[in-house]
C-alpha cells in the first residue's frame, strides 16, 4: 500500500499543469480528391464478407509500452478501490432528474467474426437508420419495421476495388442535407492506407452513393491512417485522424493527428473532384495535440468555423483540456488553426480494465475524448476516466462554457456503485433556449452483469440523472485468446434532430454464444408512446404456473416470424433483464426460462417486437 501510495504521489505531481495559452502551429495541403465510384447499394447481390483479424494477445516484456500503461492503471485502481473516498461515487446520485425512458430498442448487426465492436449509428429525420461496426453496415427502417440492408464494407465500398481490410466505420445524418455520410478506413501500412467516403445521393441509405478514396499517407512518409472521426458543419465534412508509423503499437506509434476538410455539397452531388484538403504540424506549445475529436452541433450543425477537443490522452492523471479552432472553409483566406489549454475544475484518470464473468476482461485503452457537441455557447464532451470512489471504470463528463469568449472548465464523473462504465458518447437533448440538457449513452458490464449499454442525462451543469438500463447482454466476451477482451473502441450516438429530447444509441452487447454484437436504442428525456406495455393481448396467452418458484412457461402464437425480445420487468417499470433476442417462427411456441436470479415479489414479463407488444403479463416469484 506504502509503495503504491508513493507511485500516485509521483504520478500526480509530475502530470497536473495549470492553465496555459502558447502559440499554435499547423500546416495545410490543398489536395485533389478525385470521385472513385457511383454505386447502387440495391444492385449488390454478392456477399462473401471476407474478415482478417489477429487473435493473439501480445506477451508480456520488460520494456512493452502496453504493460507498462497496463501497470500504472493497475495501480490507480488499486490505490482508489481501497482509499473509498466518496466524492466521485455519490456524483450521479441526483433524484431530481428523471432517468432516461427507453423506446424502440433492438439487435443491431451481429457478431461477424471482428472486434471490438466499434459502433456507430445515424438516424434521418424520415426514421432511416444506419448502425454499422467492424466491419458491417446494416440498415433498417425503424418506421415500416423493415431490413433496408445489411453487407459488410468490403461490399458496400465493392466497386472501388480496393482489396484492403476494411475497418473503423464511422457514419452520420446531415439534417441541413438530409442525407448520410459513411467513412471507413482500409490498409494498415503507409502503402496500403486510404481513407473510403461516401456520400448518399438522396435521404435512401440503401440507394445510390457517391464515393471517394483519400490517401492515408498523405505526406508520403512512412506513416498510415488509424482512428477517424467525423463531424459535419453547414458547408463542409471534418475528417480527424492519427497518423501511425509502421509495426508499432498505437501507443508509442503515434505521430500526429490530421484534421480533414471537404466540401460535403461537392460529395452529395458526386463532383468529380471535391474542394478541400488536409492539415497537420498541429502542435501545442511545440507538442503535437493528440487524438483531436470534432465537436459537432448541438441541435443543428454550425458553421463556417469548426471546433475539436482533446486532451492529454495517456497521462496517468491531469487536468488539461485543448480547445482547438478551425476557423473558417477550407478555400477561405482567413482560415486558421487556434489551439488553447484551460485547466478543468477536475482531473481525469487512465481508467481501469473493466470487469466481466470468470475473471475475463475488457480494455478501456486511453483516456481520448470520445464525443462532444456545441450548443449554447457551450461544449459538453465524454471520455473513459476512473470512478476515484471505487477504483471502477467512469464516464468524465466534461462542459467548456463561454466557448466564443473567455472559456472556463467543469466536470463530473458519471460511475456506478457495481458496474464499470466505458465507451461514452453524448448527443444534445434540449428543447428550448438556454436549455442544455443532454443525454450520456456507454457500454456496462461487472462480473455479474454481462456487456451491455446503458444511459443518463445530464442537466449540462455538472449533475446526472439515475442510470437507466438499455440492455443487459446474455453472456460474457471471448473474441480474441488471452483474459483481456476488445471493448471500445467507441459508440454511436445522435439526437433525433426533428424530436427533440430524443437520441439514438449504439453500444456493445454480449450474445449468447460469448460474441459481441450491436444493441441500437432509442432514448428520450421523455416518456415514448412505444415504451408503454400493451395489455391487450394477455388473455391469449397460456402463463403457467403463477405464482411460481422457480419455471416459468409462456406458450403463444405468431401470426409471422418475427424478431421478438423477452424482458422482465418490475413493479415500477424498470428492466430487470433483457432474457433473449431472436427470430421466432410463425405458429405456435413456448418460451420458458428460471426465476431463480429474482428476489420474491411481483413483476411482469414482457415479449415484443419492435413495434408492437406480444405478451405482457404479471407473474409472482415465491
Amino acid at each position: 500500500m506504502k509503495k503504491t501510495n508513493i507511485l500516485l504521489q509521483t504520478i500526480i505531481s509530475l502530470t497536473l499543469i495549470t492553465s496555459t495559452i502558447a502559440q499554435t502551429t499547423f500546416s495545410k495541403h490543398s489536395i485533389s480528391i478525385v470521385k472513385s465510384a457511383t454505386i447502387n447499394l440495391s444492385d449488390i447481390k454478392e456477399e462473401w464478407n471476407p474478415v482478417l483479424q489477429n487473435i493473439e494477445m501480445p506477451h508480456p516484456g520488460i520494456n512493452d509500452t502496453y504493460y507498462k500503461i497496463q501497470r500504472i492503471k493497475d495501480s490507480l485502481q488499486n490505490f482508489y478501490s481501497q482509499k473509498q473516498n466518496q466524492t466521485q461515487a455519490n456524483n450521479n446520485k441526483v433524484q431530481a432528474i428523471t432517468a432516461p425512458y427507453v423506446g424502440l430498442n433492438f439487435l443491431g448487426n451481429p457478431y461477424n467474426n471482428s472486434t471490438p465492436c466499434d459502433n456507430d449509428v445515424a438516424i434521418s429525420n424520415g426514421g432511416k437508420l444506419i448502425s454499422v461496426i467492424n466491419s458491417s453496415v446494416w440498415m433498417k427502417d425503424v418506421v415500416a419495421d423493415t431490413l433496408i440492408n445489411y453487407m459488410s464494407l468490403n461490399s458496400f465500398f465493392l466497386p472501388l476495388g480496393n482489396l484492403q481490410g476494411k475497418f473503423d466505420p464511422k457514419v452520420l445524418y446531415d439534417p441541413n442535407s438530409d442525407k448520410f455520410i459513411l467513412i471507413c478506413l482500409a490498409g494498415f501500412t503507409d502503402s496500403t492506407s486510404s481513407i473510403l467516403v461516401g456520400f448518399s445521393q438522396t435521404n435512401n441509405p440503401g440507394g445510390i452513393w457517391n464515393v471517394y478514396e483519400l490517401p492515408g499517407n498523405p505526406l508520403n512518409n512512412t506513416l498510415w491512417t488509424d482512428y477517424p472521426m467525423i463531424s459535419v458543419s453547414n458547408n463542409e465534412l471534418f475528417i480527424t485522424v492519427n497518423l501511425l508509423y509502421n509495426n508499432m503499437p498505437w501507443q508509442t506509434g503515434f505521430n500526429e493527428t490530421v484534421i480533414w476538410q471537404v466540401n460535403k455539397n461537392s460529395g452529395y452531388n458526386g463532383y468529380q473532384t471535391l474542394v478541400g484538403g488536409f492539415y497537420n504540424n498541429i502542435k501545442f506549445a511545440g507538442r503535437n495535440i493528440r487524438n483531436l475529436c470534432p465537436v459537432k452541433g448541438g441541435s443543428v450543425p454550425y458553421g463556417p468555423n469548426q471546433y475539436f477537443v482533446s486532451n492529454r490522452n495517456l497521462d496517468p492523471q491531469n487536468d488539461s483540456i485543448f480547445l482547438v479552432n478551425l476557423t473558417d472553409t477550407f478555400n477561405s483566406p482567413n482560415a486558421m488553426i487556434v489551439a488553447n489549454a484551460y485547466k478543468s475544475s477536475l482531473t481525469y484518470t487512465l481508467p481501469p480494465t473493466a470487469r466481466q464473468s470468470n475473471n475475463y476482461k475488457f480494455e478501456t485503452n486511453d483516456q481520448r475524448i470520445l464525443g462532444a457537441f456545441f450548443e449554447n455557447n457551450k461544449i459538453q464532451f465524454v471520455q473513459n476516466s476512473l470512478n476515484t470512489g471505487n477504483g471502477f471504470a467512469a464516464i468524465y463528463h466534461g462542459i467548456i462554457s463561454n466557448v466564443t469568449g473567455a472559456p472556463t472548465v467543469s466536470a463530473s464523473v458519471l460511475s456506478d456503485p457495481l458496474l464499470d462504465l466505458g465507451y461514452a458518447n453524448i448527443s444534445y437533448a434540449g428543447n428550448a433556449a438556454n436549455d442544455n440538457t443532454s443525454i450520456i449513452t456507454f457500454d456496462h458490464s461487472s462480473p455479474t452483469v454481462f456487456a451491455g449499454t446503458s444511459a443518463a442525462i445530464s442537466d449540462g451543469a455538472g449533475m446526472f440523472s439515475p442510470i437507466s438500463t438499455i440492455a443487459n447482454g446474455l453472456n460474457y466476451v471471448i473474441v480474441i485468446n488471452g483474459l483481456n477482451q476488445r471493448w471500445g473502441d467507441y459508440s454511436g450516438s445522435q439526437r433525433k434532430y426533428d424530436q427533440p429530447g430524443v437520441v439514438w444509441m449504439s453500444g456493445e452487447y454480449g450474445t449468447n454464444i460469448k460474441k459481441n454484437a450491436a444493441w441500437v436504442a432509442q432514448v428520450s428525456v421523455q416518456e415514448l408512446v412505444s415504451n408503454k406495455i400493451d395489455t391487450r393481448k394477455e388473455a391469449e396467452v397460456n402463463f403457467y404456473p403463477n405464482p411460481t418458484t422457480d419455471i416459468i412457461n409462456v406458450n403463444f402464437t405468431l401470426n409471422e416470424q418475427d424478431a421478438l425480445k423477452f424482458e422482465v420487468y418490475d413493479m415500477q417499470g424498470k428492466l430487470i433483464s433483457i432474457l433473449l433476442y431472436t427470430h421466432v417462427k410463425k405458429g405456435e411456441n413456448m418460451f420458458s426460462f428460471s426465476t431463480q436470479p429474482l428476489s420474491s415479489g411481483s413483476y411482469f414479463l414482457k415479449i415484443s417486437s419492435s413495434n408492437s407488444v406480444v405478451v405482457s403479463k404479471k407473474f409472482i416469484k415465491e
